[in-house]
This record gives structure tokens, sequence and C-alpha cells, in this order.
């Protein structure tokens, strides 16, 4: 790999890092982000099932419902761009009923996980029980969503920019090892030369 590609990749890192530190740091702007990421993926899935429908409709006739639904992404992702206030409201609400729905799904799937053998059943029972605990306490506060979703947002970032840190240290082990390797087999080249002379 050429030194500058190492490079950008490690200033990327350092970028992601500092990216995700800000996310956990300011949380109300993270939602924000995430507010206007949903619009645009709408908005771009849209598009993209609109761009599907023009190519298909001369021999799919009965098509219109794929059009139907490409303008209705098209125009709800262009009400939360320009509106993202109403999915920042709700972002914490989804994210806390996922997780007790999440947690509740996953303390019932225990005891099928006892039924068939699995001897730590119980922790998996105990933690979904504390992921639905965790919902219904985030649906009661919601600014512990927000903070909640911040965080994960945060660390996924971060857990990102080390690991271009952990390619580019990967990358310079296994580049020095075939440096090692190539420097060996001149040596052997060298000296089945010499017996051969």
């Amino acid at each position: 790999m050429k030194t500058s590609t190492k490079i950008w990749m490690c200033l990327a890192g350092v970028a992601l890092v500092a990216l995700g530190v800000l996310c956990i740091m300011y949380p109300g702007s993270t939602l924000l982000s995430l507010s206007w990421l949903f619009g645009l993926l709408f908005f771009l899935g849209g598009c993209t099932q609109m761009a599907a429908w023009a190519a298909t409709r001369g021999f799919m006739p009965l098509s219109g419902l794929s059009f139907f639904s490409a303008l209705l992404q098209i125009i709800l992702g262009c009400v939360v761009l320009f509106h993202p206030a109403p999915v920042m409201v709700a972002l914490p609400f989804i994210f806390a009923f996922w997780l007790l729905f999440e947690g509740i799904d996953l303390a019932i799937s225990s005891f099928d996980f006892k039924r068939v053998g699995f001897r730590n059943w119980w922790c998996v029972g105990c933690f979904g029980v504390l992921a639905a605990c965790f919902g219904v306490y985030c649906l009661l506060n919601p600014n512990v969503s927000i903070e909640t979703i911040a965080w994960f947002v945060g660390l996924g970032i971060i857990i990102d920019g080390v690991g271009n840190w952990v390619k580019v240290f990967v990358v310079n082990k296994v580049e020095k090892r075939f440096v090692k390797l190539h420097d060996r087999l001149h040596e052997i080249e060298d000296i089945t030369w010499e017996d051969v002379k």
C-alpha cells in the first residue's frame, strides 16, 4: 500500500474519532443529523425507484403503484429534509419502543434456548429483561433515549476511525513480513546459484 494512502487512512481515522466524540458531546445535533440522513435516504430511495419505474414502465404496464410509492418517498424525503424536527422528536420514542420489543422478544426466546439445551439461557433472558426495562425507562425519559442514540452513533463512528488505524498497522506488519520473506528468498537463490557454479 502506498504511503500516501496510509497517511490518508490515518487522517480519516483521526477525523472519524473526532466526529464520534462530537456526536457524543452534542446529542441534539446528532439527532438532527440522523433526521436529515433519514430524509436523504427516503429522497434517494424514491429517486432510485422512480428511475426503475421509468425504465420498466414500457413492459410493465401495471407499475403505477411503483410510481406512486416512489413519488411518496421523494415527497417524504423532501419534507424530512426541510422540516427534520418531527423525525427528531420521534426518533427517541422509536428507539425506546424498538428496545422494549427486542428485549421482550429476547426474554421469551431464552426459554426456547433452555428447551434446546443451551446452558446459559438465563443470561439471554436477563439481557432481554434489562433491555426491555431500559426501553421503558427511555419511554418515560426521552432525554436518555437521545443521549443513548448519540452514544451509539458516536461510538460506532469512533470504532470505524480506530479501525482505519488498525488497518494501517496490520498492512505495515504484513508488508514487513513480505519484505523479510522476499529477502530470504533472494538469499536462498544466491546460495543455490553459488552451489551450482
